[in-house]
């Protein structure tokens, strides 16, 4: 496994972690998720050794796709946490993480990555863990609530298609950073506009605490992405996703133990045993 992915998932993870802080110092998501990604911005336009104008950025091909998917960061998180909070949160979750099926069936099928009969085991074993790790009781969704879940996974898999696609054929290798800057910056003014909806509407405007514990998320949001491409560069796509999502699931777990004296049940403890074995048939599949 790459440097570059190892460090993406402890990103993940922390954020994972960071957002169980929310509800225990009543931060307002949105107005700390707003925060984070003009953190998360500055980081990829300060951290570049070489910075580049915007008129550069306006001729390159993936700047269109960094509009697109800034809309979708938000979004998809909104209505992430209307299914969370309405219908049910095992559906979200499973519907959430389930969606690196799209880019894994895009890398083998589009791109012609190396695939295994150890690969494809790996890949169910991984939706397997994805299964098991929620343990709330879930229920049938109804025919609205289907579709806001079928949005949200349909949504989050083309998320990831984009990514991938735009890191083979549209990023060049030194314009990761600033790809994210202006992919997090329009995410940023798409939040903006949410939150004057809502200010307009007369709910609270963003506390100081909104504000420290936004600067708080955006510093591992930006790795978290960043390094993920980059793993993209060292890996094939249908290794890299599955693997991150394993990883998180991994890294989360051992974090909300440690952090949070979180108990591990049977069915836990069964969802990272599949985790581990998922990530070991993935990441070794072409050693036999």
């Amino acid at each position: 496994m790459s440097l570059n992915l190892l460090f993406s998932i402890i990103s993940t993870a922390l954020l994972f972690n960071i957002f169980k802080y929310f509800k225990k110092y009543k931060i307002v998501t949105l107005n700390a998720i707003i925060v984070n990604y003009i953190i998360a911005s500055g980081l990829s336009f300060i951290i570049p050794s070489e910075i580049k104008s915007i008129d550069y950025a306006l001729q390159q091909p993936w700047f269109p796709i960094s509009v697109v998917l800034g809309l979708f960061f938000v979004l998809l998180f909104q209505l992430m946490a209307y299914s969370s909070q309405k219908i049910d949160i095992s559906t979200t979750t499973i519907a959430n993480k389930i969606t690196f099926i799209f880019p894994t069936a895009m890398g083998i099928l589009i791109f012609d990555e190396d695939w295994s009969v150890l690969k494809i085991i790996g890949f169910f074993v991984a939706i397997t863990s994805i299964l098991l790790i929620v343990e709330e009781k879930r229920n049938v969704p109804k025919r609205s609530s289907f579709i806001i879940i079928l949005i949200l996974f349909l949504g989050g898999g083309l998320l990831e298609c984009l990514l991938n696609f735009s890191n083979k054929e549209l990023i060049a290798p030194l314009d990761t950073s600033i790809f994210f800057g202006y992919l997090f910056f329009f995410a940023f003014c798409f939040g903006v506009l949410i939150l004057v909806w809502k200010l307009i509407k007369g709910e609270s405007a963003p506390t100081f605490k909104d504000v420290f514990w936004g600067i708080i998320l955006g510093i591992p949001n930006y790795f978290s992405m960043y390094l993920l491409l980059e793993s993209l560069d060292e890996l094939p796509s249908s290794s890299v996703f599955p693997i991150a999502n394993m990883g998180v699931i991994l890294i989360s777990t051992i974090l909300s133990v440690i952090l949070f004296r979180e108990k591990i049940s049977k069915k836990k403890g069964l969802a990272l045993i599949c985790s581990i074995l998922a990530i070991l048939l993935i990441s070794f599949y072409d050693i036999f």
